[in-house]
């Protein structure tokens, strides 16, 4: 039941007993009524949207009873077999639902949503299969089907039998949920089509029945045209085309399916071509014949100079190193532009092939790429490798910037002793002088040379962090009481850092065995920064060790 209740909550985008399935009055109807009926009514209302269901169901009941000739009888009573099946009286409810079937079946909003609600107390009651023959009615009737709450009842009834394994059956209700919903119930059209298209790509390839469902939907909205229509079914096929490494049979004719059903289609569209070459190879294991399609297909199109076209061609072969090279021999790097040089770059580290890469990084046109594309190139390179990082900072036109990016992928790849080689010229260059400092100090920090890295945190000049970063190294190198001094001087100047400090400072007590300062320094920060995150921290821990939470003063 679990599975189908999550079925149904997606398909109808809400969920089961949620206000958002709530028909209201309309304004038109509402305009109807005369004063004292808006007026009663209208009080119903607000207590329903309160959530005081029990109330809710007398004011309805009131209403009804007082005005019995209404317009807004149904609605009334609609709200009240509401009310009752909010406050969990399902049984009751039905019955109430039930008089708005038998005494107004042609108010269609009021009834269907009725009919609606009778098939979700049930569901909710834990009756499937009472819940299924009101829904089932639903879907049937020609008004009540058109009902905005009718999509997510007939999802419903597909999705049960799914679980039936009766998918036939279930393509009829998901098809009516993606034609009769398209403008008025979008979630449950993505719903039923993510439906449709699993049961036509995977659990029963027919590509016919699925355009056919396609454009009876009028392209579920998105377009009727073939190329999007292919887009949509390749992306499914690639979806849904997991199989166990053991599936062999199965995998084999799914893929065979979708080579044939694409054979002979859109010979000019690159991507489609490329797609059925991959399903060709999914389904014979035939790595020549791939490579056969894929060189046909590039030589048949190809135009002088569409160098963009080459790379992506190498992308394609990645992993297939003679091919990689047969393609990077057709480039002609004198005529090639900047993005398509990195974009050859970006391709070669993306095939795993290093040595074309540094090579074409060399190729790099000075007059063409500003040190700003060498930089952006260079950190998109930082997670793969790093002599092409080396290699893009040394060919910087500003060699100070170039140390300056290499030695930022030293502390990004944490690799202090490289960094230190290149940081302490660059301490000396005024525009990267106090960046510099500050990594220099982090690098002996990480080396636990404790003297030099105060030192330099101090040339960086960059409070408060600077001033965190020397107390963490005075607290580390064991000198307590002038790390604490560092902490003190953060709370007294930086308000926005203080909190921090404050329990920073307490800690430090803490890790020196000192409890009566490290629980004086707890309800310090409990006193001075009450709305704090770090008064949270200090009352837990206060807690943990079950002592009071009382301020600073108490401690003593």
């Amino acid at each position: 039941m679990l599975v189908l209740l999550t079925m149904v909550s997606v398909g109808w985008a809400g969920k089961l007993e949620d206000d958002r399935n709530d028909v209201p009055l309309t304004a038109e109807d509402f305009k109807k009524l005369d004063t004292f009926e808006g007026v009663l009514l209208a009080k119903a209302d607000k207590v329903f949207a309160a959530g005081d269901f029990r109330s809710a169901t007398a004011e309805y009941d009131s209403f009804v009873l007082q005005y019995p000739k209404s317009l807004a009888v149904p609605y009334a009573l609609m709200r009240k077999g509401r009310s009752l099946e909010r406050d969990k009286k399902r049984f009751d409810a039905i019955k109430v639902f039930n008089e708005v079937l038998d005494y107004f079946p042609n108010a269609v909003s009021y009834a269907g949503a009725a009919l609606f609600y009778i098939g979700e107390c049930h569901w909710l009651n834990g009756d499937v299969k009472e819940a299924m023959k009101a829904w089932a009615e639903m879907a049937q009737d020609a008004d009540y089907r058109k009902h905005f709450l009718a999509a997510g009842a007939i999802n419903a009834l597909a999705d049960n039998l799914t679980r039936q394994d009766k998918w036939p059956e279930a393509m009829v209700y998901y098809e009516q949920v993606s034609v009769d919903f398209l403008r008025s119930n979008r979630d449950a059209v993505d719903y039923a089509s993510s439906k449709i298209f699993w049961y036509y790509v995977r659990g029963n390839p027919a590509v016919e029945k699925l355009r056919k469902a396609y454009d009876k939907a009028d392209g579920f909205l998105r377009g009727n045209s073939d190329a999007i229509f292919w887009s949509r079914v390749m992306e499914a096929i690639d979806r849904h085309g997991t199989f166990a490494e053991a599936d062999v049979v199965n995998r084999v004719s799914y893929y065979q399916y979708w080579a044939r059903a694409m054979d002979g289609k859109n010979p000019e569209w690159d991507d489609f071509q490329i797609s059925l070459a991959r399903y060709h190879l999914l389904a014979d294991n035939n790595v020549a014949k791939w490579y056969e399609r894929l060189d046909r297909q590039y030589k048949q199109y190809q135009k002088d100079g569409d160098f963009t076209r080459t790379i992506k061609w190498m992308g394609l072969f990645a992993g297939h190193k003679p091919k990689v090279d047969e393609y990077y021999a057709k480039l002609t790097f004198e005529k090639m532009n900047k993005p398509q040089v990195i974009a050859l770059i970006q391709a070669l580290y993306n095939a795993g092939d290093l040595a074309l890469a540094h090579n074409t990084i060399a190729k790099l046109k000075a007059d063409q790429t500003s040190d700003d594309d060498r930089e952006n190139l260079a950190r998109w390179i930082w997670v793969r490798d790093e002599e092409g990082v080396r290699q893009v900072c040394a060919s910087m036109k500003d060699a100070d910037r170039g140390n300056m990016t290499l030695v930022r992928f030293y502390q990004y790849t944490r690799q202090p002793d490289k960094g230190l080689k290149l940081v302490d010229a660059l301490t000396k260059t005024p525009a990267y002088a106090k960046e510099a400092c500050m990594l220099k100090g982090e690098f002996c920090q990480w080396k636990k040379l404790w003297a030099e890295a105060i030192s330099a945190y101090k040339l960086a000049d960059n409070p408060p962090t600077a001033i965190f970063r020397i107390a963490e190294c005075l607290l580390a190198d064991g000198k307590r009481d002038q790390g604490v001094a560092q902490l003190h001087e953060i709370e007294g100047f930086f308000p926005n850092e203080a909190p921090e400090a404050a329990l920073r400072i307490a800690y430090a007590y803490r890790d020196t065995n000192d409890q009566k300062l490290y629980v004086k320094g707890l309800r310090n920060v409990l006193k001075q920064y009450p709305a704090s995150g770090q008064s949270s921290t200090a009352h837990q821990e206060l807690q943990a060790m079950g002592l009071k939470t009382g301020g600073a003063i108490d401690a003593e």
